[in-house]
C-alpha cells in the first residue's frame, strides 16, 4: 500500500500541467492575439499568482497546515481547499476574459481604460483566487511529500511529480489543439470546464486517504519554526543564501521568462492560428525538455548538478538565439530546431536546478526550500509580467512585434549568461555551514527579544 501511495502522490501535479498549460498557452494566446488585450494586461494577470507567494501566501498556509488540524488532518483539508479554487477559478477564466472590454486600447490610454472596465475587474478576482489556490494546495502538498515520504524518497517523487506535469502539459495541449483546430468560444470555454473536472479527479485521486488522521510529521518536529520575519533575516544576513537566493532568481527568470509568450509569437510573428500554434509550441520545446529532464536526471549523479544547469544555459543560450534568428527570416523549419535546441537546454537546466534546491537546505528544508520558492515565484512574477510590458513598449516604439520578442528572448539570454557565472560561486559546503551559525543567531535574537 505504502508504494502504491507514492504512486499516487507523484500524480498529483498533472492536474496544474492541464490548467497552466491552457492559460500560459491556449487562453494567453487567445487574449492577446486574438481578443487583442494588451500583453501588459494579460501576461500581468497571468502572473497574480506568483506574486501571492511573494506576499507569503506559502508561508502563510505552511504554518496554517502545521499548525491546525480539520477533522484530524493537517495536510489534506489545505489541499483540498486549495485544489477547489483552483479548478473553479479556471473554469470561470475564459468566460471572463471573453467580457473585457478593452481590446485594442492603446498603451498609453490603458489605465483609465483599466479603472472602467468590469470584466477586467471580475478576471483579476479570478486569477487572485487561481494564485491563492495554486500556493495553498502545492504548499501542502510539499509538506505531504516531506511527512509522508521521508528523506531517501523524496526527491524521486518530486522529480517524477514534475516530470508528469510536464509531459500532461504537452498531452493535453495535443489534445486542446486538436479540438481547437475548429475554433470558438463555446469550444474554448468547454476546455476549460472538461479540464477542471479532469484536474480535479487526478488531484482527489493522488493525496485522498494518504494522510493518516492524528498523524505527526516524520521529521522537524522538535525542530523551532522560523516565522516568515525570521526568515527574511536569515537571508538577508546569510550571503551565502543570499547568493543562492538570487541565482534561483535569475535561473528561473531564465527558465520560465519565455513560458507564456511562445504562443503569442507564432500567432504575432508566424501568423498561426490556435489550433496551429497549441499543437506546436508546447509539444515541440516542451516534449524535448521532458526527454532531457529524464536523460539529464538519471546522469545527474555522473555528471554533477552544476555542470547539468551550465550545459542546460549553454543550450538555452543557442536555441533562443536561434529562435530569434527564424522569427526575423519567417522560417519555419529554423523555428522547430531553435524549439528543439531550447527544450533540451530548458530541461537540462530545469532538472539541474530543481535538484540543487532540493538538496540546499542545510537540514532545515520548510525554510529553505521556502525561501528558494520565494524566490522562484518573484522571479516567474517579473518574467511573464516584465515580458508583457517589454512585447507593448517596444511594440509602441517600432511597430514591430518581431522587435518585441527579440528583446524578451535576447533577456532570457543575459539571464542564462548571468546564471551561468554565478554557479562556481555555489558551494554547499559553504552554504551548510554558514547555515549552522545564521540560524542559531536568528533563533537566540528572537529568544532575547
Amino acid at each position: 500500500m505504502r508504494q502504491f501511495n507514492l504512486v499516487r502522490l507523484a500524480f498529483f501535479q498533472m492536474g496544474f500541467g492541464i490548467m497552466l498549460g491552457f492559460l500560459h498557452d491556449t487562453l494567453n494566446r487567445v487574449m492577446t492575439s486574438d481578443l487583442g488585450i494588451s500583453s501588459t494586461i494579460v501576461f500581468g494577470l497571468i502572473s497574480l499568482k506568483e506574486l501571492l507567494a511573494v506576499f507569503g501566501v506559502k508561508v502563510w498556509a505552511g504554518n496554517m497546515s502545521d499548525k491546525s488540524h480539520v477533522l484530524g488532518y493537517k495536510r489534506s483539508p489545505y489541499i483540498l481547499i486549495g485544489m477547489l479554487s483552483c479548478v473553479f477559478s479556471f473554469m470561470l477564466s475564459p468566460v471572463a476574459a471573453y467580457e473585457v472590454n478593452i481590446a485594442g486600447v492603446e498603451f498609453a490610454d490603458l489605465l483609465p481604460a483599466m479603472a472602467q472596465d468590469a470584466g477586467l475587474l471580475k478576471l483579476v478576482i479570478i486569477f487572485l483566487v487561481f494564485g491563492f489556490g495554486l500556493q495553498v494546495a502545492t504548499t501542502a502538498y510539499y509538506a505531504l511529500l516531506a511527512d509522508y515520504v521521508g528523506d531517501k524518497h523524496i526527491g524521486k517523487v518530486t522529480s517524477a511529480s514534475w516530470t508528469l506535469m510536464v509531459l500532461t502539459t504537452i498531452v493535453s495541449a495535443r489534445i486542446v489543439g486538436g479540438y481547437l483546430d475548429i475554433y470558438s468560444p463555446e469550444r474554448l470555454m468547454n476546455v476549460a470546464f472538461v479540464g477542471g473536472l479532469v484536474a480535479l479527479g487526478i488531484a482527489l485521486f493522488a493525496f485522498t486517504g494518504v494522510e493518516e488522521r492524528n498523524s505527526v510529521a516524520r521529521k522537524g518536529e522538535k525542530e523551532e519554526t522560523l516565522s516568515f520575519g525570521q526568515s527574511i533575516k536569515l537571508l538577508s544576513s546569510s550571503p551565502k543564501t543570499l547568493l543562492f537566493a538570487f541565482y534561483i532568481f535569475v535561473a528561473i527568470f531564465a527558465l520560465f521568462s519565455c513560458e507564456i509568450v511562445m504562443e503569442p509569437f507564432g500567432a504575432d510573428v508566424f501568423g498561426m492560428p490556435v489550433g496551429e500554434t497549441t499543437k506546436l509550441f508546447r509539444p515541440t520545446m516542451g516534449g524535448t525538455q521532458l526527454v532531457f529532464m529524464l536523460l539529464v536526471g538519471f546522469m545527474l549523479n555522473r555528471i554533477g548538478k552544476k555542470r547539468g544547469a551550465f550545459i542546460g544555459n549553454l543550450f538555452g543560450m543557442a536555441g533562443f538565439a536561434v529562435i530569434i534568428f527564424s522569427g526575423f527570416t519567417l522560417d519555419e523549419t529554423v523555428l522547430r530546431a531553435g524549439l528543439v535546441i531550447a527544450g533540451i537546454g530548458l530541461g537540462a537546466a530545469s532538472v539541474s536546478n530543481i535538484t540543487m534546491m532540493m538538496t540546499m537546505t542545510a537540514g532545515r528544508s520548510g525554510v529553505y526550500i521556502g525561501l528558494w520558492g520565494t524566490a522562484q515565484s518573484l522571479a516567474m512574477f517579473m518574467g511573464h509580467f516584465g515580458a508583457g510590458v517589454i512585447r507593448d513598449v517596444v511594440h509602441a516604439f517600432s511597430g514591430d512585434y518581431m522587435w518585441s520578442y527579440a528583446a524578451i528572448f535576447g533577456l532570457e539570454i543575459l539571464a542564462f549568461g548571468v546564471a551561468s557565472a554565478l554557479l562556481p560561486l555555489i558551494s554547499q559546503d559553504d552554504f551548510e555551514e554558514e547555515s549552522k551559525v545564521k540560524i542559531a543567531q536568528v533563533l537566540a535574537a528572537s529568544g532575547a527579544d
